[in-house]
């Protein structure tokens, strides 16, 4: 499949809108497990666009890496949800979020170390968007893990600053 931009912004659009029904049969527990299922499909509509756009860019891909991190990932998803009592959904909520603030900020230093390295540099617009996923992803990530502490009961007294 040639990754054409056109192409591409279609099954971007698709996945959002997925995603956004996704979140819509969230809202019940009637539809929730749809709802799950909907978003999984709009994130397997993102993979599967950019995978060959980014073959197509000569981007030297590990896909043997890339297939143990989504096996990671469903095994752990698999085990929150079929062994984590519902009392303790909120902690595992506060979790998952937090790993993927955390996963927003490596990336973003990750992306900042590769262009700083590269012939190219950085472009203004590139370093204020890593700069913001950075920040976004880092404070999510201590936010999550404040929040998880303070489920588990870890804070006898309310913290204020």
């Amino acid at each position: 499949m040639s990754a054409t931009p056109s192409i591409l912004y279609i099954f971007y659009i698709v996945a959002a809108v997925l995603f956004i029904l996704g979140i819509k049969f969230l809202s019940s527990p009637r539809t929730a497990r749809y709802g799950n299922l909907v978003a999984a499909a709009g994130m397997l509509v993102v993979f599967g666009a950019t995978i060959p756009l980014l073959h197509e860019q000569s981007w030297n891909l590990n896909c043997t890496l890339m297939a143990i991190g989504i096996l990671i990932g469903l095994a752990l998803g698999a085990l929150g949800a079929y062994s984590v009592k519902m009392t303790a959904m909120p902690q595992m909520v506060a979790a998952f979020n937090g790993l993927g603030g955390g996963s927003a900020a490596l990336v973003a230093g990750l992306e900042f170390l590769r262009r700083a390295h590269s012939a190219e540099g950085i472009a203004p617009f590139f370093a204020v968007t890593m700069l913001f996923a950075t920040l976004i992803g880092s404070l999510s990530f201590s936010g999550s893990i404040i929040a998880f502490l303070k489920l588990e009961g870890h804070f006898e007294k309310p913290h204020t600053f």
